[in-house]
């Protein structure tokens, strides 16, 4: 069903969940690579099932999956979404973008460890290069409307790729002239420092979100604002925790609408990133110039604790 080495990291995941963790692997074998072949499921009970539907290579799926698993179990941050734009359409869109950039970054860590444990074998390069090809159509004068899907999914296969050889890099910048200059900037800062704690992960990907916006605004596009809009929860140190609100965020009264209260979202961005880093669900009664006066001066521990927000300590 699926390797030694790939039992040993399903039962090391299940020491960090209280819960049972259970595996359903199901499906032909089409011959490609995708990460939709996989995905966890949280069951009534409190269990978690991850379903395998494409059995071209269970060990390398499975990985990939419990690889995700163990990063959220070993606090590294996960991608959040607290606020509404009011056009459902484009939430989906800004989600659908965000999520692709942050699991880009996972997949350096994923990609990384199924490398050293032998799971990345030329068989599965090839599987996996043609489920890309499969998918992302070279460029043509009339497919100019697949940009942005283009530079994100080649960031995403230059991360697998571990950035090709020549022959390779070669390839795609025939294919894509457009789009793979871009993706290879995009993935050239993802790995300038490799984001293998949760304060480096959380450095890279704030940094792909803000960089991934002033590209696509260079090319004539909106930007997306996931800065604001996406919430990565805060990698904080000690003595931050001990420092006021307003000495490491700035309460921000956004346009998006706060996904609980329906209201004017009030969100903490950082002041030396400019990223949400959390959402406060206040009510108008402590939106006066006096609470907020007070809130700015609670400790952030206090804050983070009152509210119930997601962080980790460096």
């Amino acid at each position: 069903m699926y390797s030694e080495t790939v039992a040993t990291l399903l039962n090391d995941l299940k020491t960090h969940y209280d819960g049972e963790i259970n595996v359903v692997i199901s499906g032909d074998a089409s011959g490609y690579l995708r990460h939709e072949d996989s995905q966890e499921v949280i069951k009534p009970d409190g269990s978690i099932e991850i379903q395998v539907t494409d059995t071209t290579n269970v060990d390398y799926t499975l990985s990939h999956e419990l690889m995700h698993m163990m990063l959220q179990f070993k606090n590294f941050p996960q991608l959040q979404y607290h606020l509404l734009t009011g056009q459902p359409q484009l939430d989906d869109q800004l989600y659908a973008t965000s999520t692709t950039l942050y699991n880009t970054v996972a997949h350096v860590l994923v990609v990384a460890w199924q490398r050293e444990h032998g799971l990345i074998t030329p068989e599965v390069v090839d599987q996996v290069t043609a489920a890309f090809e499969d998918a992302v159509p070279a460029e043509t004068p009339d497919s100019e409307e697949l940009f942005i899907f283009r530079v994100l999914s080649l960031t995403d296969h230059l991360v697998f790729m571990n950035g090709g050889d020549e022959a390779q890099q070669a390839q795609w910048q025939a294919a894509f002239p457009v789009a793979y200059p871009q993706a290879k900037a995009l993935y050239q800062g993802i790995i300038e420092k490799a984001p293998d704690t949760p304060f480096a992960f959380r450095r890279a990907a704030v940094r792909l979100l803000a960089d991934f916006d002033t590209m696509i605004t260079r090319f004539g596009y909106q930007e997306t604002n996931n800065p604001e809009f996406a919430t990565i929860p805060p990698v904080l140190s000690e003595r931050q925790l001990r420092l006021t609100l307003n000495q490491v965020f700035e309460l921000k009264h956004s346009e998006y609408r706060d996904r609980d209260t329906k209201e004017r979202a009030y969100v903490a961005v950082g002041k030396s990133d400019q990223q949400n880093a959390f959402v406060l669900p206040l009510t108008q009664a402590q939106t006066t110039p006096e609470a907020f006066q007070q809130l700015y001066q609670r400790s952030l521990q206090d804050i983070l604790t009152a509210y119930h927000l997601d962080y980790a300590i460096r």
